[in-house]
């Protein structure tokens, strides 16, 4: 499945918000923190891996 950018900064900031839930099972705060590591490290990743046209 592919996710916009848009789509991608929307789902990171829900997780953001679900991980700074008071209250909330560990198991699942470690799972929404791996997930958010891994959705800033690919929004990262397509910034510096942009192509740019050669100009010859």
């Amino acid at each position: 499945m592919l996710l916009t950018k848009k789509e991608k900064q929307l789902l990171i900031r829900v997780l953001q918000k679900e991980k700074s839930r008071v209250f909330g099972l560990k198991e699942n705060k470690s799972d929404v923190q791996e997930l958010l590591d891994k959705l800033e490290q690919n929004t990262r990743n397509e910034k510096i891996n942009k192509v740019k046209p050669s100009k010859l």
